[in-house]
């Protein structure tokens, strides 16, 4: 494994040395835990660009050279990447696939998606995201046990600052008083699994999907029965209907992240998954009269 990662060469050269292991992820998310707990020991690439939607993604000829010579490929789900199996079988590389979902706690969800009734929103919930740490902290260290002591030491420190933000939530739900969201797309089940919370959404699984005239109206209805006093919608993805609806009922909108993915820029500045994440409570509690 280790002659395959240094016969890559200087493309994959990482500041003043060669990184031990080459990791390629599918999704932000699982890309977010390798950076944090791999830091300049791996050699990191995610598939999907930073700034784009994920849910509509398919792999570049690129995408496919990078993957070739990735040592670990950590997939999210069969619902979320549909893809992958005819190009993980073309490459031939299915001793090198981690798929994430199976070391998570999974629901259900009504809504059909690429052939599975399983909600691949599972990062969402933070009781998931310390899971997968904890799975990629043990798959690094499998992969690349001369590095154990700093994959353990990346990973508790990272994983602290992950509980103590899961902490902040378990504490602040407790005190909402209309526990209902109205969101893009059913994003955040996992989130409302956790806390009592009741999600509807704009649209379905996806927010490609657009709601007729009829539901848009409901939606409307909804709102102003259930005392909803946020609309939220995401950064990647159209925010017409949501401030359709906010128009009508005369209420306001803001963005809620599913963290599904950041900007290059964010990336840049070290702008993360917990940052989101903090950024949501906080609208949560207001859109939820928390305190």
């Amino acid at each position: 494994m280790f002659k395959k990662s240094l016969s890559i060469g200087l493309a994959f050269i990482c500041t003043s040395a060669v990184a031990d292991i080459v990791v390629s992820t599918t999704i932000y998310p699982l890309y977010s835990i390798v950076k944090e707990v791999g830091k300049d020991k791996v050699r990191l690439y995610n598939l999907i660009p930073f700034g784009a939607e994920a849910h509509g993604f398919d792999p570049t000829p690129q995408d496919m050279a990078k993957l070739s010579k990735s040592d670990i490929f950590i997939v999210s789900s069969d619902a979320m990447e549909p893809w992958k199996d005819k190009i993980v079988k073309s490459l031939k590389i299915q001793s090198e696939v981690f798929d994430m979902s199976k070391h998570v706690k999974l629901r259900n969800t009504e809504h059909d998606h690429n052939n599975s009734t399983i909600d691949p929103h599972y990062w969402v919930s933070l009781s998931n995201y310390i899971l997968m740490t904890e799975a990629i902290t043990k798959l690094l260290i499998e992969k690349d046990g001369a590095n154990k002591e700093h994959y353990k030491k990346n990973s508790a420190d990272y994983l602290a600052k992950v509980t103590a933000l899961k902490n902040r939530f378990d504490t602040s739900m407790k005190t909402c008083t209309n526990k209902k969201i109205l969101v893009n797309h059913d994003a955040f089940g996992y989130f409302a699994d956790d806390y009592g919370v009741k999600q509807y959404s704009i649209s379905g699984i996806t927010p490609e999907d657009k709601p007729s005239a009829r539901e848009i109206s409901s939606l409307i209805s909804l709102v102003k029965k259930e005392k909803i006093n946020t609309v939220f919608f995401e950064e990647f993805a159209s925010p017409k209907v949501a401030q359709a609806i906010a128009n009508e009922a005369k209420i306001k909108t803001d963005t809620l992240r599913p963290a599904e993915n950041i900007t290059e820029e964010e990336n840049k500045k070290g702008y993360g998954y917990l940052q989101i994440m903090e950024e949501n409570l906080e609208k949560l509690k207001f859109a939820m009269n928390c305190k």
